[in-house]
């Protein structure tokens, strides 16, 4: 039987992320947290033991982790075998005949190659790599100004919806699509009528006119009867009318530049998000430039799904999570990437070979039990310490045989030791 210690303390404390009273040295909340860590292992006497944590930590805190595990730490990235950016420090450990412990050299894994939009359920990426996954699936203001966070980009045509003046000044309803076309290098919307030619959309083409856009091929809240008068479409503020919504007055001008940021899309269930126009390297949001790397065209920008996360951190898409999205990106993001603890689990021997034993401190939504079952390891026990009610009924829904233990703190208790079903497990 071998006996595996796994774990990471959370790093809120100390991560560089931390704005507020962030902990640099081995003192505070943080070390306390790192320090149940050390006396489970001196309690439980693992055969090997991985201890992982954030490359940001200062150089004071990382020094003591290494003096008081005794092992030096390897930096891997994840985007190694994913596709983020997620760099994390790994304590490998190995017991030897006299009680210390040794490390256990691992090299760095085979670059997979591995890019963001590979692993998109839809739309595309401005970046090879993602972010490093937090917290949250990302929002616009994070990913252009504080560049954290991730999104992804879904491109999209528009049509018009409303009414015209005619070469007889009366007014016409139409119903037209919009593309893009290349002209000279430059991208310029175009108007493709019924009869299927093509033309270029000038400034008066818009007078008394109202918008809406295609995505997927398929229509959003369009109304046959939607008629806009002027005095609706000159009103910067009355633009919730007819069952079609914008931000501002849309106007085109007749060299073709789209005015950004000034249609949003509503969707069959309500729903609403802004359209913005990508032209030669730059994208325009509320008011400000930003480079961006995508083709010349027209985007909504969306967070990314619970299923894209996942495939970010290497877990299964069959991976369930029976708890609201938010809670399953907070996990997501508190997670390891899976293949990168499959990949140091095979230095590890006789780790598919003989039954093990695993204690798993602060679990979360047991990234550890995963990384076994990808490598083939045979878990005859799994203890896991963890206070979330959600990460708890998380694991247990995907891992029922997984023993909850509670507070990481009950470690320090002088008659510790491990539980199953109320009945001792004697360490």
């Amino acid at each position: 039987m071998i006996k595996l210690l796994i774990g990471g303390s959370p790093c809120t404390y100390w991560s560089i992320a931390q704005t507020n009273n962030r902990e640099t040295t081995a003192s505070g909340m943080g070390w306390e947290l790192f320090r149940n860590y050390v006396i489970a292992r001196d309690k439980y006497k693992p055969d090997y033991f991985i201890y992982e944590n954030n490359k940001s930590i200062s150089t004071a805190i990382r020094e003591q982790i290494t003096a008081m595990l005794g092992v030096e730490p390897i930096c891997i990235n994840s985007a190694r075998v994913s596709a983020q950016n997620r760099q994390r420090l790994y304590w490998v450990g190995k017991r030897n005949p006299d009680g210390t412990y040794s490390r256990i050299d691992i090299s760095q894994p085979e670059d997979r190659n591995i890019m963001l939009k590979d692993i998109l359920e839809h739309g595309t990426a401005d970046k090879e790599k993602a972010h490093c996954l937090t917290h949250q699936a990302g929002n616009t203001r994070d990913y252009f100004k504080k560049h954290h966070t991730q999104i992804a980009f879904k491109p999209v045509a528009m049509r018009q919806v409303g009414r015209r003046i005619n070469a007889n000044g009366h007014r016409d309803d139409y119903n037209e699509d919009i593309e893009c076309i290349q002209r000279n290098g430059v991208t310029e919307p175009v108007c493709i009528t019924e009869d299927g030619k093509a033309h270029t959309l000038k400034a008066q083409y818009f007078k008394n006119s109202v918008a809406n856009f295609v995505t997927n091929g398929g229509f959003g809240a369009i109304k046959s009867n939607a008629k806009v008068d002027a005095t609706i479409f000159n009103n910067p503020h009355g633009f919730n009318k007819g069952g079609i919504k914008y931000d501002k007055t849309p106007t085109l001008t007749a060299n073709g530049n789209w005015q950004h940021n000034n249609f949003v899309i509503e969707s069959a269930d309500g729903k609403t998000c802004p359209v913005y126009m990508v032209k030669d390297g730059q994208i325009t949001i509320k008011g400000k430039q930003y480079p961006i790397r995508l083709a010349d065209g027209f985007y909504i920008i969306r967070k990314l799904t619970v299923t894209e996360c996942k495939r970010l951190q290497t877990v299964p898409d069959s991976y369930i999570f029976p708890v609201s999205d938010t809670q399953a990106y907070k996990m997501l993001g508190n997670g390891w990437t899976v293949d990168v603890i499959v990949h140091i689990l095979g230095y590890l021997p006789g780790i598919t070979t003989e039954p093990l034993e695993v204690f798993s401190m602060y679990d979360g939504m047991a990234c550890g039990h995963i990384a076994l079952d990808k490598l083939g390891g045979h878990i005859t026990l799994y203890f896991a310490t963890e206070i979330d009610k959600y990460a708890i009924k998380t694991t247990m829904h995907n891992f029922p045989d997984v023993i909850q233990l509670g507070d990481a703190f009950q470690v320090r208790a002088d008659d510790w030791s491990l539980q199953r079903g109320g009945a001792r497990h004697d360490i």
